[in-house]
């Protein structure tokens, strides 16, 4: 059981280093120029990675096997995935794809893995579908929070599972991109 997640298909928009014509490379410019930043570019330095594959357990026998694209919000893409496959089985099964069409939240509260490495600091996107209510109280508890189009937020869960009840393998893939799963 894996997950094959692509990462970094956006070369043609690479940043140039000066009037070299060089592209950095899609994880090189998580980099920041800025010498006081732990990032910084300098040699032997790692970027920030933002890639989450995960297989998830149950009873220490694979269940399922979960990835998303999706630079900072991947952390975010899975947790909420994943806590809709298992503590609202009922409210998907057997339609997996179903809970990857759920509202989510994302957070952004720290700079931008990505050039221009932009602030996101305190806001809390909010899909559409997420009630009034629910939004009005994320508001009331200090969030400064931010209402987005029903599956705008960037990411592209896919995973497979395999049914404890049959034994069968289920797929299911997020509709916020294009992306697919497969299970045989």
């Amino acid at each position: 059981m894996f997950d094959a997640t692509p990462s970094g298909g956006w070369i043609g928009g690479a940043v140039i280093l000066g009037n070299t014509g060089i592209g950095m490379s899609v994880r090189g410019e998580q980099f920041w120029l800025d010498p006081t930043r732990a990032a910084q570019l300098r040699p032997r330095s790692r970027p920030r990675y933002t890639l989450t594959p995960s297989i998830v357990l149950r009873d220490g026998q694979p269940f399922m096997a979960i990835g998303t694209p999706g630079g900072d919000n991947q952390d975010q893409t899975i947790l909420q995935t994943f806590l809709n496959v298992v503590e609202f089985w009922n409210d998907w099964y057997p339609n997996l794809h179903e809970a990857f069409e759920w509202p989510r939240v994302q957070t952004l509260h720290f700079f931008g893995s990505f050039w221009p490495h932009d602030a996101g600091f305190n806001r809390l996107n909010v899909e559409a579908p997420i009630s009034d209510e629910v939004f009005k109280e994320l508001q009331a508890r200090g969030h400064n929070a931010n209402r987005v189009r029903t599956q705008s937020i960037s990411s592209c869960a896919t995973a497979v599972l395999i049914d404890p009840a049959s034994g069968n393998r289920i797929a299911g893939a997020d509709p916020r991109r294009d992306c697919y799963a497969m299970a045989y």
